[in-house]
């Protein structure tokens, strides 16, 4: 037996012929690659021969063009010069003009049209007193006129300019303008020419001049007379050393370049002054902004030119040089892209010739290494291929494999792996083999000849940790004889893991069950005298009492709410953390919801003097399937949150159903307040457990800050998200967003439209209660009228009226405005701490705000004006039992409790609501006095000595004894609530329970025995975490 090795490359028998291999690979194929680098470089080279000839082209193209417009420029200068010494001679000898011409000079407004040599002269009133200085300016005139038309046809252009005396506010212009010109109209109009027009020559005229006029180049500006662009070339005429005159001819810009038409030319000409401002471009190029912006941020104004070497910069190739005596620049500017273009055939010609002579060589090479080489190497490797393969995989296995002789039973290979394997077990390769083949002969006696086995099998059982290996082995054929091939896998650490795993599961079952027994505990120890605490504060209420002690007891009653509310958070968070919450799924009227949580929180925020509206855009009978309670938990502390942090503005619910964007429908709860905001910085602690966002917030308004995080968990475990978009000082809105997991219910159900014709008139102060209203109304098929005060109401719309419906706080209606609506149309009043049920007074129908389900049936009560008290609702209606008959006595009810604290509460509780009480303290008690019949209900306030609350229900329905349950516990696990639900129990209350509660479970009690008992206003009392959020705003945190 020997131990099977990866080859190496050294060890092979061929290695050798692979050394051969590579080394003439790399010969051939290294000297292609040098050979392709040369003639790379080589066309490299001939490119940039190429680019520089045609830039010495170019630059000989921008000598040329730089030689015309010097010629252009000197020809202009001459010209001008030559008319400049001309009026100096002709200053000296002239005559000036005669009487009459003066005379008509002053009689046109100070303007003289020269003809035929068209000119025209004007004066600037109050500046041409001297009648000699304008007459002999008017005599030079009529000589440059003269001279400015032989110029012009010497020069074979119309040439354009002006003139004017630095004697007298005299100035002409050639050609001939218009006498018209606005510019000319007024004296003023004149000034502001003639100040415009005027060229200032700083300082004395240059010396060694040999008397030739000192011509001066000018950039460009604006005309004022004609509004054109022109450059100036100008000159003061002189007589006597003194300045008489400034002549000044005008030309076009481009006039400097003008010489470019007809020329072939790859670039842009351009030309730029001293201070690197844009004269003139090549007339063929669009001029745009972006173009401006390209040529001047060239800066060639400031540099050398010498002799018009090309200047790289910016991705561009530029020649400049000066521009005779102007000062300037004129410029040529190529991009490399004109440089491609201009040398893309020789270039391309180049790298085509290039490219196919390295295509060529490399053909050649690559077919003869294919058809030469490649099959002699592979002659020669081919024989050790396959042994060489089988020993690298058996070598790379994951697994232990090995060879076994079926004649002799030895181990002829091993890999490395199940080497390693057997070494904790003394590396003994026969007793392994010896295990093997006797597996494989029972596996051959039974058939299995030509199959593959798959067994296990145990090496040293008896040791503490026995090799446990699972076996795939087959036989076949090797070096002559037959040999069973075999791959061992180690199941010992799976088998172990799979061992923790479950002890594991088991520890955390039991983990799971002591946290939950703990929380049930903790519930009932907490919430117990809870209940002791605010069922007497309640009672004492009922009590006769001065204003100080109600006062008191409210306080207390307050502060209990909230130390409920902050317990209920913690049992829940605990509940989430130890994994004992679970989230119902059940079908039930989302706005409902929400409407009740509103209207238990409007008194609160009416007590901190802040409005709280409502938008929803679902239909008013839109359901959703979920848990109702958590829903409500939810919408609760966003809003006990809005209202704690907000302490001016107001507090909006809106309420969207949508489609999220995988398309399914989903409903979005927003509420929005105006309160001190949030950093976006801090938002990222906001939902984290016991965190506020910094430690003055809760040194202000207290809290424990688990509301948000436990609101986050509680969205989360109903899979959906919660969101805020906040910004301090401005206020906050938090947005959940919850699947609806079943339809929208359409905003026009069937019989929705019973109003159709009718008018309803809504008055409200408030804009966003007019805009809650008006669109259900519309939905429902109403004519609304909108007012925003009942004053000013035509008295045929209220007669008209199907109703009048008032939307806002009841105390912000004055008297008269109330009168004004007259006593013959049906009244809703409808306010923030209304009933969610319409409450009916006469013609006036009370109602929440909140409630649209209680507005329609508000609304429809009123079309028939007269009281219709409340029905039982579709679920209330069939929870009364058939046969069931109204009668006048009251409910008797029957304890069970142990604590004689909790059952007293209990039974005075009850005394209020007017039932019959009687108490036991055990459960056989319990089931005897129910045999009696005479009981209609059985409330279990507690586990009792001899049986639990649970095992008391289950044994009254498995003896079906005739009466309701009412179930109050501490704690319901979701096992107990189902179990509850099998035993028939209709109504389980959590702890503390308020007279509020009990006259709910007594009232569906009574409804099911047929028996008259009022639900009563109490079914509406605001919620604990309402009333602990009532008692933060009328106290202040921390009491």
């Amino acid at each position: 037996m020997f131990v099977l090795r990866a080859p190496s490359r050294r060890a092979m028998p061929y290695s050798t012929l692979q050394s051969i291999r590579r080394y003439q690979s790399i010969s051939m194929f290294g000297g292609g690659i040098v050979v392709t680098i040369l003639i790379l470089i080589a066309c490299g080279l001939g490119i940039t021969s190429i680019v520089y000839g045609y830039l010495d082209g170019e630059r000989r193209n921008f000598l040329n063009g730089v030689e015309e417009a010097v010629d252009e420029v000197q020809v202009a200068e001459t010209s001008f010069r030559n008319g400049v010494t001309n009026t100096q001679l002709i200053w000296r000898e002239i005559d000036p003009a005669p009487a009459d011409v003066v005379n008509t000079f002053f009689a046109n407004g100070q303007q003289l049209a020269i003809t035929p040599y068209p000119s025209l002269v004007v004066g600037v009133p109050g500046q041409t007193a001297r009648r000699d200085e304008v007459a002999r300016y008017l005599a030079l005139s009529f000589m440059l006129s003269r001279i400015g038309a032989a110029s012009s046809i010497n020069r074979g252009r119309t040439l354009e300019g002006y003139h004017y005396s630095t004697r007298t506010g005299m100035f002409g212009f050639v050609p001939h303008l218009s006498r018209d010109n606005p510019a000319l109209a007024s004296a003023d109009a004149r000034a502001h020419v003639l100040d415009a027009l005027r060229v200032d020559f700083d300082g004395p005229p240059p010396a060694a001049t040999n008397g030739r006029p000192n011509v001066r180049w000018l950039p460009p500006y604006a005309n004022p007379v004609t509004g054109q662009a022109r450059i100036r070339v100008a000159a003061e005429a002189r007589a006597g050393g003194q300045p008489f005159a400034v002549l000044v001819t005008e030309y076009a810009p481009e006039y400097l370049l003008s010489w470019l038409s007809g020329r072939a030319r790859a670039g842009t000409f351009f030309v730029t002054s001293a201070d690197n401002r844009l004269i003139a471009i090549d007339p063929d190029v669009e001029r745009t902004n972006a173009l401006t912006e390209r040529l001047l941020s060239l800066d060639i104004a400031h540099d050398d030119h010498a002799s018009g070497e090309p200047l790289f910069r910016d991705g561009a190739i530029v020649f400049g040089s000066k521009l005779a005596a102007t000062g300037w620049t004129i410029a040529y500017v190529l991009s490399w892209a004109d440089v491609m273009a201009g040398i893309g055939a020789q270039a391309g010609a180049l790298a085509a010739a290039t490219l196919v002579a390295i295509v060529v060589m490399w053909l050649l090479l690559v077919r003869f290494h294919r058809r030469v080489l490649v099959p002699v190497y592979a002659r020669s490797a081919r024989v050790f291929d396959s042994e060489a393969l089988c020993r690298s995989v058996i070598a790379m296995a994951p697994v232990g494999i090995g060879l076994v002789s079926l004649s002799d039973r030895r181990v002829m290979l091993a890999s490395d792996a199940l080497t390693q394997m057997l070494v904790p077990h003394g590396g003994d390769h026969h007793a392994l083999s010896a295990q093997v083949l006797e597996k494989y002969d029972a596996f051959v006696a039974n058939g299995g000849v030509g199959r593959t086995m798959t067994t296990e099998f145990v090496l040293d059982a008896h040791r503490d940790a026995p090799l446990r290996l699972e076996v795939i082995a087959r036989s076949a054929r090797y070096q002559g004889e037959d040999v069973l091939i075999a791959a061992f896998a180690d199941t010992s650490a799976q088998r172990r893991l799979v061992h923790q795993l479950e002890e594991a599961v088991r520890a955390a079952d039991s983990a799971n069950a002591a946290k939950s027994s703990f929380l049930a505990a903790m519930s009932h120890e907490i919430r117990t005298p809870l209940n002791v605490i605010l069922g007497n504060l309640e009672l004492l209420e009922r009590t006769a009492l001065d204003a100080s002690q109600q006062s008191r007891v409210q306080t207390l009653r307050a502060s209990a709410e909230g130390l409920l509310a902050i317990v209920s958070d913690i049992l829940d968070f605990s509940k989430i953390e130890a994994g004992a919450m679970s989230v119902e799924s059940i079908e039930f009227d989302v706005i409902a919801v929400i409407e009740r949580e509103l209207a238990a929180f409007a008194p609160v925020a009416k007590a901190k003097g802040l409005p709280l509206f409502a938008d929803i855009d679902a239909s008013a009978g839109q359901r959703m399937r979920g848990d109702p309670t958590r829903l409500a938990q939810v919408v609760g502390n966003l809003l006990s949150n809005a209202i704690k942090f907000t302490s001016e503005g107001r507090i909006v619910a809106r309420v969207a159903v949508g489609r999220n964007a995988r398309g399914a429908l989903e409903l979005a709860i927003g509420i929005e307040d105006t309160g001190i905001g949030i950093d976006v910085a801090q938002q990222a602690r906001l939902f984290k457990p016991f965190s506020q966002v910094d430690a003055s917030i809760t040194r202000r308004y207290g809290g424990t800050g688990l509301g948000l995080a436990l609101c986050d968990r509680l969205v989360e475990a109903m899979g959906g998200t919660i969101s805020v978009d906040s910004a301090p000082r401005v206020g906050s809105l938090f947005t959940v967003r919850l699947p609806l997991r079943m339809g929208s219910a359409p905003k026009l159900p069937v019989g929705a439209r019973a109003g159709a014709g009718r008018t309803l008139i809504v008055v409200s102060p408030e804009d966003a209660w007019r805009a809650f209203a008006f669109p259900h109304l519309r939905a429902w098929g109403f004519d609304v009228a909108m007012h925003p005060s009942p004053i000013g109401i035509a008295a045929g719309c209220l007669a008209r009226a199907h109703a009048i419906v008032l939307f806002g706080d009841s105390d912000q209606w004055r008297r008269e405005e109330l009168d004004s609506l007259g006593g013959g149309t049906p009244v809703v009043l409808a306010t923030p701490d209304g009933p969610l049920q319409p409450d009916v007074a006469g013609c006036t129908i009370r109602v929440s705000s909140y409630s649209l389900n209680g507005l329609r049936t508000a609304i429809e009560q009123a079309r028939v004006a007269v009281v219709v008290p409340r029905r039982p609702t579709a679920g209330e209606a069939d929870d009364v039992r058939p046969g069931a008959v109204s009668g006048t006595r009251v409910p008797r009810v029957l304890v069970a409790d142990d604590a004689s604290v909790n059952g007293s509460i209990f039974r005075e509780q009850l005394d209020v609501l007017g039932c019959v009480v009687r108490c036991v303290s055990s459960g056989s008690a319990a089931l005897d006095t129910l045999v009696t019949g005479e009981w209609d209900g059985l409330l279990l306030g507690a586990d009792l000595p001899d049986m639990s609350a649970l095992e008391l229900a289950e044994a009254v329905h498995a003896r079906a004894l005739p009466c309701d349950m009412i179930v109050v516990a501490s704690h319901l696990a979701p096992d107990d609530a189902r179990r509850y639900a099998a035993s028939n129990v209709e109504c389980v209350l959590t702890k503390p329970v308020t007279l509020a509660d009990l006259r709910r479970g007594v009232a569906r009690l009574a409804r099911r025995r047929g028996i008259a008992f009022p639900a009563g206003a109490a079914d509406e009392r605001p919620t604990s975490r309402a009333m602990a959020a009532a008692a933060a705003a009328v106290h202040g945190p921390g009491r």
